[in-house]
């Protein structure tokens, strides 16, 4: 939601083909099912039926991917086999990203305070992601009735920030619960956010 956004607010892409961001990379060029959803996430649908291991290319870039399902990093300029089924095709996150997943909705408008947030960084870059949320059922966002929440990974202390929260719009949740995992390390850490900010 916070891509789509995006779209409406800055003319961004949600769906991109892989010469928007690595135009420089020959190999992503000629790849005509790859793509990347928003800034961090790249999808290789699997198009034949039966298969259990699917080819994809990794990008060029200096701080590499990360297998979205099983943790595992790898770096980019590549090619690997992911295995596959019908549940699960290649998903990958680019390493220096901040990934917000919140619990199943029927739609946005479904808010509960308290139901957790995690925020998943991908070490190996700084990042950041700014979380926007509205009414989710009308077109009040256009009269400024919305609110920013900015995350900001600082790679080299291993520090995250919680900016404090700018905007408002009826029905806002004023008290979020944050889940904080980073991956390749054990645990995650709650963090009860009230709209100040917060470094962890």
């Amino acid at each position: 939601y916070s891509e789509a956004a995006k779209v409406s607010m800055d003319g961004y892409t949600l769906m991109r083909p892989l010469v928007f961001d690595f135009p420089n990379d020959n190999q992503a060029l000629e790849q005509v099912n790859e793509y990347m959803f928003g800034s961090s996430i790249l999808v290789n649908p699997v198009t034949d039926k039966g298969v259990t291991a699917w080819r994809t290319y990794l990008p060029k870039q200096e701080t590499g991917w990360y297998d979205f399902w099983t943790g595992k990093w790898y770096a980019g300029d590549q090619w690997v086999d992911v295995a596959v089924n019908i549940e699960k095709m290649p998903i990958f996150i680019k390493a220096g990203s901040i990934l917000p997943m919140g619990q199943d909705k029927q739609s946005v408008v479904e808010k509960k305070e308290g139901e957790p947030i995690t925020l998943t960084i991908y070490p190996g870059a700084d990042a950041t992601f700014t979380l926007y949320e509205d009414e989710g059922d009308n077109y009040n966002y256009e009269k400024g009735a919305y609110s920013t929440i900015r995350f900001s990974w600082d790679d080299r202390r291993g520090r995250l920030t919680i900016h404090q929260a700018e905007g408002q719009y009826p029905g806002m949740l004023h008290k979020r619960t944050f889940d904080v995992r980073i991956v390749g390390k054990e645990g995650v850490r709650t963090v009860e956010y009230t709209g100040e900010q917060v470094k962890l």
